[in-house]
């Protein structure tokens, strides 16, 4: 996938997630709304970047992995 498309994916789905917030906030009774909407941001966001993270240390064991193999003069998925 190229950066152009990437970026306008991005921009997809950050402007659907505002509107998402904006329409919670709005169906929300006002005062007490405001906390249970702040509240429900915050899981949201420590869930996306706990998922995040993950995924990112995923990445890195199988690079370690990799190393290992290919240090060893074994070929992957070798029996």
């Amino acid at each position: 996938m190229n950066r152009y498309l990437k970026s306008v994916m991005g921009v997809m789905i950050g402007g659907a997630t505002a509107g998402g917030w904006l329409l919670v906030d709005l169906l929300l009774p006002d005062p007490i709304g405001d906390y249970l909407l702040f509240i429900l941001m915050a899981v949201v966001n420590m869930a996306i970047g706990w998922q995040v993270g993950r995924l990112f240390g995923k990445t890195r064991k199988i690079e370690k992995n990799n190393a290992r193999i290919e240090g060893k003069g074994l070929k992957p998925n070798s029996n």
